[in-house]
């Protein structure tokens, strides 16, 4: 089959593609884009030949910020160089809106730390307090005169307060899309959902106050974990960890299904892990090291009777042997 040439793919399917190529490369995938991707690609031969194209340039995405592959993509290579000196404005106009409102990438790119998949970074707070990172997450820091407040765009984040070093004793905040979590002296981690929000305390105690004035707050102590949503905090439960497993570079598996594991695993590696349906509810047990996802990988399809096969370049798809 003939390839077409860069300049016969309408800038729109190039645009198109970059978009899926991004979507991708953030690991924010649910199942039914991931069929909506396949749907589009099958539609028609430019979508096709607009797709080979960013599979032709995947090691030079690698290095690239999801937002700047329409530039990368539709860049002469000869203007190629003065299109990386130009990341921030070619990628900030070379997308649609229909990028930006699938996960609020504006927000996360320009927060004062983001992590990108497969990253875990550790940072000191000006008070001393230690936050972890998750993959894939954002973070503000605000300090002011009377609050210490971080705001959690996405992802997780895994806590330790320190004393306030300040002359005055300023509350320590964590604001989520659905409330904020103060902290009483402790350790903790909230996470930023879809539709909620989740705090597991590991020591001491935290406050909860949904965003609607009208909802009740709730103490949460060391053990205990919880959801919430602006109107309300779900049931609490119990907790066996110490902290995070992500933030000691593992993942624990807890008799949980296949599926649900690689949609954990998905959050530490770039590209797209799902598995046939016929094999969705098998059960993973164990804890593996997420150094290397690719050996995790390995050791499933050693161990269990699945295979790894590459339907596309950022595409791992586990099938039954």
């Amino acid at each position: 089959m003939q390839h077409k040439r860069h300049s016969d793919i309408d800038p729109r399917v190039l645009a198109q593609a970059a978009e899926w190529f991004a979507l991708f490369r953030s690991g924010q995938v649910h199942q039914s884009e991931t069929a909506e991707w396949q749907a589009w690609l099958v539609e028609h031969p430019d979508h096709q030949a607009a797709w080979a194209r960013v599979e032709f340039h995947i090691d030079r995405f690698k290095s690239l910020p999801p937002k700047t592959a329409l530039a990368a993509l539709t860049a002469p290579d000869l203007q190629r160089r003065r299109a990386i000196k130009n990341l921030v404005l070619l990628g900030v106009v070379g997308l649609s809106s229909w990028q930006f409102s699938r996960g609020g990438y504006w927000r996360e790119w320009t927060a004062d730390y983001h992590v990108v998949q497969g990253e875990i970074q550790t940072i000191t707070l000006a008070d001393g307090s230690t936050v972890i990172l998750d993959s894939g997450s954002a973070l503000n820091v605000e300090f002011g005169m009377d609050l210490r407040r971080l705001h959690l765009i996405s992802g997780e984040i895994y806590i330790e307060t320190a004393k306030d070093n300040a002359a005055k004793q300023r509350p320590f905040v964590v604001d989520t899309l659905d409330g904020r979590v103060r902290a009483l002296g402790t350790r903790f981690s909230v996470s930023q959902q879809t539709d909620f929000s989740q705090v597991a305390v590991f020591a001491d105690t935290v406050e909860i106050q949904p965003s609607n004035p009208s909802a009740p707050k709730h103490l949460l102590h060391g053990g205990q974990e919880a959801r919430f949503a602006s109107h309300r905090v779900e049931s609490i439960q119990p907790i066996q960890l110490d902290r995070p497993a992500w933030s000691q570079g593992v993942i624990e598996a807890d008799n949980i299904p296949l599926s649900e594991f690689l949609l954990q695993l998905n959050r530490y590696r770039k590209g797209y892990l799902t598995c046939a349906p016929e094999i969705a509810d098998m059960r993973i047990i164990g804890s593996f090291p997420l150094k290397d996802t690719d050996k995790i990988l390995a050791s499933l399809e050693a161990s269990l009777p699945i295979k790894i096969t590459n339907p596309l370049p950022l595409w791992v798809k586990v099938l039954p042997r």
